[in-house]
């Protein structure tokens, strides 16, 4: 076989090879032809041949899979922040003026069949790896005393589940890694929000935990464990959910109990939709209770050597919204309870009831155009929380203390659905008033008040 008959059958090959000839009539004519022309022998055309059938492909029949759709998103964002200490002789901290990608999401879902599906959805820029210097261990960056930390950023995933439909009347059993039922903003899909970032409260009772005396509670959003969503057959409008996960919250590296805490987490709502006349309606109240969520490393009774103190906390979170033509109406009151949550020291720690409320009204002028607004209080009951913790990318007071009781917010805003909810530009302007500070952790929250604002701008692609 001369050089030419060579790459010619290489080529056939490998788009054989490639799925290039994938229908086995079509290559068989093709390779006719070329024996005919006498490019290739008889011979060739059957090595060709069993090039093409040597791959084992996967077809519907060899993983039962009956469909797959992939699913994602991307929010290119720019902010423009300033904080503003109150204090006498306060330091005005940096202003935060830049572009970032918010989040990337990419993931598919697999139909199995029967009820049964599969889904994986990944945050790119999901976790603090998203804003680490590239280049490795110890590679120092323009903040002064930061270096890459291999450790941050490893969980990407926004949801990993598995789930089971059990007939239309009854409702889906899911196991895997997801957000519980608790504060609906929370749960509200990133790509549904009508405001650009989620509120104080959001981020202060579900975002990652912050520390056992201070910060974030880090109550629910993502846990690992079993889920079932419901209704009630012939009773319409009633709705419910429980699930059974993992008593720390998975958050971040770990999607399981680790550390020596091994408790669990029980979680638990029911709600009811209808209407009235023209007035569509959803109330409803979730419940739950989180052992070991706030345990700490460090004896909080004799005696000294017990460790992982587990640290129960429970909470509440009724809600409603509204639903009145082009008129939305939603609000949402939450409190958990913090074993050994506030104090100067985890030993002599005692119970913080921390408590928040938030309300958000929007009205679409046109089909493409919405205003909303939102106004949201949060009481830390002492237990204190930085202006980072919970105003993404707000920039903490540099004297006087960092920790604030109380935070009030306002937003105004603009959305313009300019591909119906497929792309979607965002902007509006926040003002944070955070209020009675104290310097140090079980202090007295008594301190001067720093104000945050600013304006964000979302450009959102779902697809």
């Amino acid at each position: 076989m001369n050089n030419k008959s060579l790459k010619l059958l290489g080529l056939l090959a490998g788009f054989a090879m490639c799925g290039g000839l994938t229908a086995q009539a079509q290559d068989k004519a093709t390779l006719d032809l070329l024996v005919k022309r006498g490019v290739i022998s008889q011979s060739d055309a059957d090595d060709v041949s069993k090039a093409a059938a040597t791959p084992v492909m996967a077809t519907a029949k060899d993983t039962a899979v009956k469909g797959i759709k992939l699913e994602g998103m991307v929010q290119a964002q720019f902010d423009m922040l300033s904080t503003k200490d109150n204090g006498a002789g306060s330091v005005t901290p940096v202003s935060t003026d830049e572009f970032l990608l918010r989040r990337v999401y990419l993931g598919a879902l697999a139909d199995m069949g029967n009820g049964w599906n599969a889904e994986v959805l990944l945050d790119m820029a999901g976790t603090d790896g998203a804003n680490q210097p590239k280049g490795g261990p110890g590679v120092a960056t323009p903040v002064v005393g930061a270096t890459y930390n291999p450790a941050i950023g490893q969980n990407y995933f926004e949801k990993v589940l598995i789930t089971k439909k059990i007939d239309d009347a009854y409702g889906m059993l899911g196991v895997g890694y997801r957000k519980v039922d608790f504060t609906q903003e929370e749960e509200t899909s990133s790509a549904q929000l009508k405001v650009t970032e989620r509120s104080v409260v959001s981020r202060f009772f579900d975002e990652s935990y912050g520390n056992s005396i201070n910060g974030r509670v880090g109550f629910a959003n993502r846990h690992t464990g079993i889920f079932w969503n419901g209704t009630i057959p012939g009773i319409g409008g009633i709705y419910y959910s429980a699930a059974l996960t993992n008593g720390v919250q998975n958050e971040n590296l770990q999607y399981t109990n680790t550390g020596g805490l091994n408790k669990f987490g029980w979680w638990a709502n029911l709600g009811y939709k209808g209407s009235v006349s023209t007035v569509k309606f959803d109330a409803g109240v979730n419940f739950g209770l989180s052992q070991d969520q706030n345990a700490v490393n460090i004896s909080q009774v004799t005696p000294a050597s017990t460790v992982n103190q587990s640290n129960t906390d429970w909470g509440y979170n009724p809600y409603m919204k509204l639903d009145v033509g082009n008129f939305e109406l939603s609000a949402e009151f939450e409190q958990v309870s913090v074993d050994h949550g506030r104090g100067a020291t985890p030993q002599a720690a005692t119970r913080a009831m921390p408590y928040g409320f938030q309300i958000t009204p929007s009205y679409k002028i046109t089909p493409e155009w919405e205003v909303v607004a939102r106004y949201a209080y949060l009481n830390t009951n002492g237990r204190g929380v930085n202006i980072s913790d919970v105003d993404r990318d707000g920039e903490n007071t540099l004297t006087g203390g960092t920790l604030y009781n109380n935070i009030s917010t306002i937003y105004v805003g603009l959305n313009w659905y300019i591909v119906g909810s497929s792309v979607k530009l965002s902007a509006g302007y926040e003002l944070d008033d955070f209020y009675n500070r104290s310097a140090a952790a079980g202090g007295t929250f008594t301190g001067p008040s720093a104000d945050v604002q600013g304006f964000r701008a979302q450009l959102q692609v779902t697809f």
